[in-house]
């Protein structure tokens, strides 16, 4: 049984620390940057019955699902995430949820134990999405669901076009590579274009490093690191600045994430 309270049960590793340490510092500002993440989450949510034990896997700052349930006052949510400040930060406004701080990839959760799993916009983040699958798979119970939205190759293109580089993402075909047929049957699986618009350049690049992730330069007038954006003078930046404005439109500066919405079932 997992107290009421944050239930850390081992160190991250290296490469989850230092995205948990990102999200962590995100936190008390993430709801002023997370646009795509509340377009995702409505998308996903229309279509997701929460029953039992529901598993939020990079919960963040929580999701209410008790407008889901239809009524079941039963559900029992457990929300995990590699992020501790952001586990605090939902601790405030769901107090009642199980929170437990670890990896999707190593669950810290008995077998066959969860109806439903959740997960909106975090498992791009793992460095073994096979591995996160597998898992499901094992706390899973039989006939079981899990919805899921991942951020999906061909994501952020106009950052590419600005000379800037985002984290590479894998394709539908292959997140859907990893679920094994004998084991899953899938309900849906679609890519779902989803496009937020900014009015400059720095609120685009600031969402991003406002919901912990990071952006990366491929020109050496730019340097960058897990936090922020830097040029090496104003001149660099105006014309980075003017580049942007070619890609306006009338709703302002697009940004278009490429989402896998992949909802299967546990055979």
């Amino acid at each position: 049984m997992i107290p009421n309270q944050i239930y850390c049960p081992k160190m991250l590793a290296p490469a989850s620390d230092e995205i948990a340490e990102r999200f962590s510092a995100a936190a008390d500002h993430y709801h002023e940057h997370n646009s795509v993440q509340r377009m995702s989450a409505a998308s996903l949510l229309a279509q997701f019955q929460p029953r039992g034990c529901v598993l939020d896997i990079g919960a963040g700052p929580g999701t209410a699902f008790s407008t889901q349930s239809n009524g079941e006052k039963d559900i029992k949510v457990f929300a995990l995430d590699i992020a501790l400040g952001m586990l605090q930060k939902l601790k405030q406004s769901f107090p009642r949820y199980q929170v437990i701080c670890a990896d999707a990839e190593q669950l810290p959760l008995l077998g066959h134990s969860i109806d439903s799993i959740y997960s909106n916009l975090a498992l791009q983040w793992c460095g073994n999405f096979p591995a996160a699958i597998a898992e499901f798979e094992r706390v899973l119970k039989v006939g079981g669901e899990c919805h899921l939205s991942i951020v999906a190759d061909g994501s952020l293109a106009q950052l590419s076009t600005l000379g800037l580089r985002v984290n590479g993402f894998l394709t539908i075909e292959v997140l859907k590579a990893a679920f094994c047929h004998s084991k899953w049957q899938f309900i849906e699986a679609e890519l779902i274009p989803m496009t937020v618009y900014f009015e400059s350049l720095k609120d685009l690049l600031y969402s991003i490093k406002g919901v912990g992730a990071s952006v990366h330069s491929s020109q050496t007038s730019l340097h960058s690191d897990t936090q922020q954006v830097q040029l090496r003078g104003r001149k660099d930046w105006q014309a980075l600045v003017a580049k942007a404005q070619n890609l306006r439109q009338a709703e302002g500066i697009p940004l278009t994430y490429q989402i896998a919405q992949l909802r299967v079932r546990r055979l």
